[in-house]
C-alpha cells in the first residue's frame, strides 16, 4: 500500500513553527536565513504562505533547522554546568598585575597552560570598557596584522591602511583613556610588533599587559640586543609554571568536590600539563557519565573520563 505524505500539512507546520520561534527569539529574517539556509526574502514570504517557489523544500530546512535546536537541547540538558567564574590565588595575583599596568605600565605575566591566565585577562577587560584584550597568532605576528587585530579589540573594525596609519588609528583612539592593551599569546608576535607595543605605551601611556607562555621570556632574554627598549620598560615580569597553594581548593569548592579520593587524584592531575584546565575537561567529561547512570560522581567516574581523554595519572 502506497503511503501519502500530505505535504500541505508539513508546510503549514514548518510556518507555524517558524513564526512562533521568531517571534520568541527575536530574530531577523536575515539571521533566521544565516541558520535555516534559505535566503530572508524567502523565508518572509514562506512564513505568511505568499511564496511561489517550492514550499516543501523550505519547510523542509525549517524543520530540519527545528530538529536541530530540539537535539542541541537535549544535550545541553546532559552537560553539567561549568561554574562561571571562581576565585583563585592566582586569578587574584594576576588582576592584582593587571591594575598596576592600567595605572600606566607595562608587565609581563607568563604562566604554564590551564592555570587561568586567559579567562582571568577576559573577565578583566569585560569588567571595564577602557581594558581591551586581543589575542594573537601566527597569522597576527607581523607589526600591521597585530595592529589589526588590536584595532578589531579595541572597537575600530576592520581598520586598514598601511602600518604607519593603522598605528596612527589606534594611538590616537587609546590616548588618555588610562586604558589597558592586554595583549594574549604574546609569544607569537614578532620583534618589531613588540616594539611597536612599546611605542604605543611611549606616546599615549596605556598600560601593556604581555600574556604568553614561557617562550616570550626565552625569546625577549635571547633577542635583548632587539628588544632591549622593552625589557628595560617591564614594570613587573610575572612567571608562574603551575597553579598557586589555594587553586585547586577554590577549584573543588566550585564543582562541591568533597571525597577525599577523588581530590588526591584530581590533585594528582593538576601536575600535569594543562594543569586546571585538564582537571575541569575531566570533572565535565565524569559528570556526564555519571548523570547519564544516574549516579553521584564517583573516583570510578573520574578514571573512566581520564582514560577517555588519554589522561595518565601516577598513582601516589
Amino acid at each position: 500500500m502506497e503511503v501519502v505524505v500530505d505535504n500541505s500539512t508539513t508546510e503549514a507546520e514548518a510556518r507555524a513553527w517558524l513564526n512562533e520561534h521568531k517571534a520568541e527569539e527575536q530574530l531577523s529574517w536575515p539571521q533566521l536565513g544565516k541558520l535555516t539556509d534559505v535566503a530572508s526574502s524567502t523565508l518572509s514570504l514562506f512564513s505568511t504562505g505568499k511564496y511561489g517557489g517550492n514550499n516543501q523544500a523550505v519547510a523542509t530546512k525549517v524543520m530540519a533547522y527545528r530538529d536541530r535546536l530540539a537535539t542541541q537541547a537535549e544535550i545541553a540538558a546532559d552537560v553539567p554546568t561549568v561554574p562561571e567564574w571562581y576565585e583563585t590565588a592566582t586569578a587574584t595575583r594576576l588582576t592584582q598585575l593587571l591594575r598596576w599596568a592600567q595605572s600606566g605600565k607595562i608587565v609581563l605575566i607568563v604562566t604554564g597552560p590551564g592555570i587561568g591566565k586567559t579567562r582571568t585577562a577576559e573577565r578583566f577587560a569585560a569588567s571595564d570598557p577602557n581594558v581591551w584584550l586581543a589575542t594573537m597568532s601566527p597569522s597576527t605576528s607581523g607589526v600591521a596584522t597585530m595592529a589589526i587585530e588590536v584595532g578589531e579589540a579595541i572597537g575600530l573594525g576592520e581598520i586598514k591602511g598601511s602600518p604607519q596609519q593603522l598605528s596612527r588609528k589606534i594611538k590616537a583612539h587609546v590616548r588618555g583613556k588610562k586604558g589597558l592593551l592586554i595583549i594574549d599569546e604574546a609569544q607569537e608576535l614578532t620583534d618589531k610588533a613588540i616594539n611597536e607595543l612599546r611605542g604605543w605605551h611611549d606616546r599615549t601611556g596605556v598600560g601593556i599587559a604581555l600574556l604568553g607562555n614561557e617562550t616570550v621570556v626565552g625569546h625577549i632574554e635571547s633577542r635583548k640586543s632587539a628588544l632591549a627598549q622593552v625589557s628595560s620598560r617591564f614594570s613587573y615580569k610575572h612567571v608562574q609554571a603551575v597553579p598557586m597553594v589555594g587553586d585547586l581548593d577554590a577549584l573543588f569548592a566550585a564543582w562541591g568536590i568533597k571525597d577525599a579520593d577523588q581530590k588526591t587524584f584530581l590533585s594528582r592531575m593538576a601536575a600535569l600539563p594543562g594543569a586546571l584546565r585538564e582537571v575541569t575537561n575531566t570533572l565535565e567529561i565524569a559528570l556526564m557519565g555519571a548523570m547519564g547512570a544516574g549516579e553521584p560522581l564517583t573516583l570510578a567516574h573520574l578514571r573512566d573520563a581520564a582514560k577517555q581523554r588519554h589522561t595518565k595519572v601516577g598513582v601516589a
